[in-house]
C-alpha cells in the first residue's frame, strides 16, 4: 500500500463528514423554516360592563288582559305616578305623561308603605341601624303628592286599587318594581304580594 491511498482514505472521510454535517444543518434550517409561528395569545373577552338601575325601562302605566283559573277574564290596571287626590274611599293618581286614573278604594285594597329615605337617599334605619321594612297602612295614611305604584280591576268605568304602594320602592330595578310586577294580589312577589288566590275580583 502506498502512501498516497492513507491520506486518500482521510480525505474522502473528512469530506463525506463534512458532507454529513452540511446535509443535517440544511435539514434543520428546512425544518425550521417551514414550523409556523407560535399564534400570539388572544386578549380575554372583557365582562360586559353593568347598566346603571336608571337605565333600565322604567313601568309608567299598562292595561292587560288576565284569564283566571276558573275560565273568566279580568282588565288589570297598573299604574306609577303621583297622587292628585285621596280620600277614605278612592285615590287619583297622574303618571309622568299625563295619564291620570281614579280608583276606588275598600277594605279589600292592600295598601303598603316605604319608610323615607335618608337625606342622602339611603335607606331608612331604625336607631339598631337595621333597615327599616315596608308596613301595611290605611288609606290615611298616603298624602297628595306621594309617589305610588297601583295596581286595579277595571269592570266597564271602575277600576278599583288592588294594591297601593307608596315611597322608594316605587322606582325601578329591584324593590317594589320588581316584587309587583307579577306578585301584588297574585302570590309571586317578594314578600308583598297576597297569598295565591286571595286577590280580588271576580
Amino acid at each position: 500500500m502506498s502512501v498516497r491511498e492513507p491520506l486518500r482514505i482521510r480525505k474522502a472521510l473528512l469530506a463525506g463528514a463534512v458532507a454529513l454535517a452540511l446535509t443535517g444543518t440544511g435539514v434543520a434550517i428546512a425544518w425550521s423554516a417551514s414550523d409556523p409561528p407560535s399564534p400570539s395569545p388572544s386578549a380575554s373577552p372583557s365582562a360586559p360592563a353593568k347598566k346603571d338601575k336608571s337605565d333600565r325601562p322604567q313601568h309608567v302605566h299598562s292595561e292587560s288582559v288576565v284569564k283566571k283559573a276558573d275560565g273568566t277574564f279580568e282588565t288589570e290596571l297598573s299604574q306609577q305616578g303621583t297622587v292628585e287626590a285621596v280620600s277614605a274611599t278612592s285615590i287619583t293618581v297622574k303618571s309622568e305623561d299625563g295619564f291620570t286614573q281614579n280608583y276606588a278604594v275598600n277594605a279589600e285594597t292592600r295598601i303598603i308603605k316605604f319608610p323615607a329615605p335618608k337625606a342622602d337617599g339611603a335607606p331608612a334605619t331604625g336607631d339598631d341601624g337595621k333597615r327599616l321594612r315596608p308596613s301595611e297602612v290605611t288609606i290615611e295614611e298616603i298624602a297628595t303628592g306621594g309617589s305610588v305604584r297601583v295596581t286595579g280591576v277595571k269592570k266597564g268605568n271602575d277600576v278599583t286599587a288592588r294594591n297601593i304602594v307608596e315611597g322608594a320602592g316605587t322606582g325601578p330595578g329591584k324593590g317594589i318594581g320588581k316584587g309587583l310586577g307579577k306578585g301584588m294580589g297574585q302570590g309571586h312577589g317578594h314578600g308583598l304580594g297576597k297569598p295565591k288566590g286571595s286577590g280580588t275580583g271576580s
